[in-house]
C-alpha cells in the first residue's frame, strides 16, 4: 500500500510538471505570437486618432501599418495552427508580406521628394497584387484533399515540390518560392533606392539651412537599415521554414522581437517626424530673390563673383551673421543681393562646403577664441555653444569635433 501510494504521488507529481512545463511553452508561445501584432494595433490607433491632423506622409505610413496588421494577424493565425482560417488569410499574407517594403519606400519618397499623392507609382504593388492573385485563384481550384495535402505537408513541414504531388499544389509549392525570389528582390530595391532618396534629402537639407537638428531623416535611414535586417531574419525563417518556428515556439522570439522592435521604432519616428520635403519647398520659397541665375562659366570667373565672396566673408568675419541659430540660405543671400542658387555654388566652389558646413565653421572658429580667452573662462560649454549660434550642444559638440577631432571641454583645458 505504501509503495503504490508512493508511486501514485510520483506520477502525480510528473503530471503536474509536465502541465506547467507544458502550460509555460503555450504562454511563451502565445506572447511572442501576438507582440508584433499589438505592437502595431497600439501605433495605428495612435496615427488614427490623429488622422485628420496628420500630413500626406502620416497618412501615407498610417496605410503601411493597417496593412502590416493584417499580415501579423494572419502570421497569428499560422502559428496557432488554425488551418481553415490561415488557408483564408493565405493569399492576403502573400499581398501584404510583398507589398509593406514598396509601401515603406514610398512613405520615404512621400518624406523627401514627393509632395503630394502621386497614384502612378501604385505600379510598385503588382508584383503583391498579381502572387496573391495566382494564389487564390489556385486555392479556389483546390479540392478538400489537394488543400488538406498542401496545407499538413508543405505549409506546415516545407516540402515545397515532390513529383507525386498534384498538380495544384505543386503550382502553390512553386508560387512560395517565387514568394521569397520576389520578396528578397524588393528588400534590395528599398534599401538602394530608400537610402538613395534619404541621401539626397539630407544633402539639400544642408545645403540651406544652417541648423540640421530635426531637419534631417537620419533616424530613417537607421530605420531601414534595421528593417533590412529583419527581412533577412524573415527570409532564414522562410528557409528554414515557418514550421520549424511553429514546433519549437522558443526559437520564435528572435524574429518576433526584431519585427516588434522594428515596428515600434518605425512608428515612434514616423509619428515625430514633422519635417518633409513640403517643409523644405515652403522655406525655399519664403524669401526667395528674383535674381537670374548666371551660367556656370560665369559665376565661376570675373571680378563679380570675387566681389560678392569678400562681400560674403564681410558678412560673416565682421557683421556675425553666424550668430543667428535658424541661419538658412535665403537669409544670406538676400543680404547680398543675390539668390539661393548661385550663393550655394559660390560656397561650394569656393570653400567645398555645404552651405551648414560653412556657417557651422565660423561657429566653431567663433568658439575657439571664446574657450581660449581667460576671460571668458567662466562661460558653460552651453553658453558658449548658444553664443557661437548653435541651437544646442549636440550639434556643437558633433560640429566641434568633425573640425578639431576633441570635444570643446577638452580643447579648453589644453589651451
Amino acid at each position: 500500500m505504501k509503495r503504490f501510494a508512493a508511486v501514485f504521488f510520483q506520477n502525480r507529481k510528473n503530471i503536474l510538471n509536465f502541465t506547467k512545463t507544458d502550460l509555460l511553452t503555450q504562454m511563451t508561445h502565445y506572447f511572442f505570437t501576438v507582440m508584433p501584432l499589438f505592437v502595431v494595433f497600439f501605433w495605428l490607433i495612435l496615427f488614427l486618432l490623429d488622422f485628420r491632423r496628420n500630413d500626406t506622409a502620416k497618412r501615407f505610413l498610417t496605410l503601411f501599418l493597417g496593412v502590416a496588421l493584417v499580415n501579423y494577424l494572419a502570421h497569428w493565425f499560422y502559428f496557432n495552427h488554425n488551418y481553415p482560417v490561415y488557408r483564408l488569410l493565405d493569399s492576403v499574407w502573400v499581398f501584404t508580406s510583398l507589398a509593406v517594403y514598396p509601401l515603406y519606400y514610398y512613405y520615404i519618397r512621400l518624406l523627401t521628394e514627393d509632395l503630394k499623392l502621386d497614384w502612378k507609382w501604385g505600379w510598385i504593388l503588382i508584383p503583391a497584387i498579381l502572387l496573391s492573385s495566382f494564389s487564390t485563384v489556385l486555392y479556389l481550384l483546390m479540392s478538400p484533399a489537394e488543400l488538406d495535402v498542401f496545407t499538413h505537408e508543405v505549409l506546415y513541414h516545407n516540402r515545397e515540390y515532390r513529383v507525386g504531388y498534384p498538380l495544384l499544389v505543386r503550382l502553390q509549392a512553386m508560387r512560395i518560392v517565387l514568394f521569397k525570389v520576389i520578396f528578397a528582390t524588393e528588400v534590395l530595391l528599398t534599401l538602394c533606392f530608400g537610402l538613395r532618396l534619404i541621401r539626397m534629402f539630407n544633402e539639400k537639407v544642408h545645403a540651406f539651412y544652417s541648423n540640421v537638428e530635426n531637419r534631417e531623416i537620419s533616424k530613417i535611414r537607421m530605420l531601414l537599415l534595421f528593417l533590412v535586417l529583419t527581412a533577412l531574419i524573415s527570409l532564414v525563417s522562410n528557409v528554414v521554414g515557418k514550421h520549424f518556428f511553429s514546433d519549437h515556439p522558443s526559437l520564435l522570439a528572435l524574429p518576433s522581437l526584431a519585427h516588434s522592435m522594428a515596428l515600434f521604432g518605425i512608428s515612434y519616428v514616423g509619428y515625430r517626424q514633422h519635417f518633409s520635403i513640403r517643409d523644405l519647398c515652403k522655406d525655399q520659397q519664403d524669401g526667395e530673390c528674383c535674381c537670374s541665375v548666371e551660367s556656370e562659366s560665369e559665376a565661376m570667373t570675373g571680378v563679380e563673383y570675387d566681389l560678392l565672396f569678400s562681400k560674403l566673408e564681410t558678412l560673416f568675419e565682421e557683421d556675425q551673421i553666424f550668430k543667428n541659430p535658424e541661419l538658412r540660405l535665403n537669409d544670406v543671400a538676400q543680404e547680398l543681393g543675390t539668390n539661393r542658387t548661385y550663393l550655394s555654388r559660390l560656397i561650394r566652389h569656393r570653400r567645398d562646403m555645404t552651405f551648414c558646413d560653412f556657417v557651422n565653421d565660423y561657429r566653431v572658429r567663433y568658439a575657439e577664441a571664446v574657450l581660449s580667452s581667460p576671460e571668458q573662462f567662466r562661460l558653460t560649454i552651453d553658453e558658449v555653444a548658444f553664443n557661437s549660434g548653435f541651437s544646442g550642444s549636440s550639434s556643437f559638440y558633433r560640429a566641434f569635433v568633425k573640425k578639431n577631432g576633441i570635444p570643446p571641454g577638452k580643447f579648453r583645458k589644453q589651451v
